[in-house]
């Protein structure tokens, strides 16, 4: 069924529901009806019963892309460079508006000749309203290629309201005061069958390392690693595989860990690979009062301060493990990390800063455009 106006999300994961991100900023739209539909190239027979399920509110708003389905939006609403780049011929030739959120990932390997060609071309685009980045890289990257482009910084990710409850994170459980073993967490989705973009290997080490030192240790793995990946037999049942968790399980394992460790590193999946810092997950865990200790490689924190409210660490194990036990020892030790960190990660990731943000960019977008004053 073809709608008459409206903004229409494009993407090509929704409404797979590991995709955190997406549905909490694309529901969070639709219960606004900001947005009226989102069209998807992703297969709907497995999927869609699964999201309607948890949505039901919502799953009829969902349908497979067609370009007879855009015709007539008054605005298309996109994540990622690839996604851009894939619906450009359609988006110009519907002369349909768009904005896209250029998150790490998807395409944007900064430098890279295929990626720079597809930047250019969406940026050229007669159809592009407005471009939302998450990472300083990004922005100046943005902004040196294409300074006539209306474009927002928006640092971070958005995050599942369900975060952000009154009182959520708020705990006092922490090593050594408030459990007797340190509960390490490592969160990421597996894109490699080690790992070493986002540094599980490191993780691992820094297991053995505490535990050479002599704290009582315990990691818990969320994502698609297991015990295949990387051989772990010598940690035993001091290791928990809690494999992909939806956002309400996540949530629960997030709320009983004392610190998430992201020994991320640039470069391993292509030579212009880069995550966002933090991870999504690792703020995740951050709203359920865990500690973060990270790797900041290409200098993109703007929000946390090192020592006080997060750990940055290099990504190496034996100075992971270092820093660990320093905090252990300090006054107030984890707990006055993590609830530091916490009080951070609320601000800079709660509705106001993420999601009404966004749709002041789509306000502004819908705006008819001025026309050029004639000379």
């Amino acid at each position: 069924m073809t709608t008459e106006g409206g903004v229409v999300i494009l993407d090509d994961i929704f409404p797979n529901l590991a995709t955190g991100f997406r549905v909490a900023e694309f529901n969070w739209l639709m219960k606004r009806d900001a947005v009226s539909r989102v069209l998807t190239t992703q297969p709907l027979l497995h999927l869609l019963p699964e999201y309607a399920t948890r949505y039901p509110e919502f799953a009829e708003r969902v349908e497979p892309y067609t370009v007879d389905e855009l015709r007539g939006a008054s605005l298309a609403w996109m994540t990622f460079l690839n996604n851009a780049a894939y619906f450009l011929d359609d988006l110009e030739a519907t002369e349909t508006p768009f904005v896209v959120t250029l998150y790490p990932g998807g395409g944007l390997n900064l430098g890279d000749p295929e990626a720079d060609a597809k930047l250019a071309a969406v940026l050229a685009s007669p159809m592009l309203r407005a471009v939302i980045t998450t990472q300083p890289r990004v922005t100046e990257y943005v902004r040196a290629l294409a300074p006539e482009v209306e474009l927002q910084e928006i640092l971070g990710v958005v995050v599942n309201p369900l975060y952000l409850g009154p009182g959520a994170g708020f705990r006092t459980d922490y090593y050594p005061g408030g459990a007797s073993t340190l509960r390490l967490a490592f969160a990421a989705h597996k894109y490699t069958e080690r790992g070493l973009d986002k540094g599980y290997d490191l993780f691992l080490e820094v297991l053995r390392g505490l535990r050479s030192t002599g704290v009582p240790v315990e990691g818990h793995v969320i994502g698609g690693f297991s015990e295949d990946d990387i051989d772990v037999t010598d940690l035993g049942d001091a290791l928990t595989f809690h494999g992909t968790l939806e956002a309400e399980d996540l949530k629960t394992v997030f709320g009983s860990i004392d610190l998430v460790v992201s020994p991320n590193r640039p470069g391993v999946l292509s030579a212009k690979a880069f995550d966002g810092f933090p991870l999504g997950s690792v703020i995740e865990a951050a709203l359920c009062g865990a500690g973060i200790v990270a790797t900041d490689a290409l200098d993109q924190n703007r929000l946390f301060m090192d020592g006080r409210n997060i750990l940055i660490v290099q990504p190496d194990a034996d100075d992971i493990v270092h820093r660990i036990v320093e905090l252990i020892d300090a006054p107030g030790g984890i707990g006055r990390l993590a609830q530091a960190g916490l009080s951070v990660a609320r601000r800079g990731y709660g509705i106001d800063s993420q999601l009404r943000a966004r749709l002041d960019v789509m306000e502004r977008a819908l705006l008819p455009l001025e026309e050029p004053v004639a000379g």
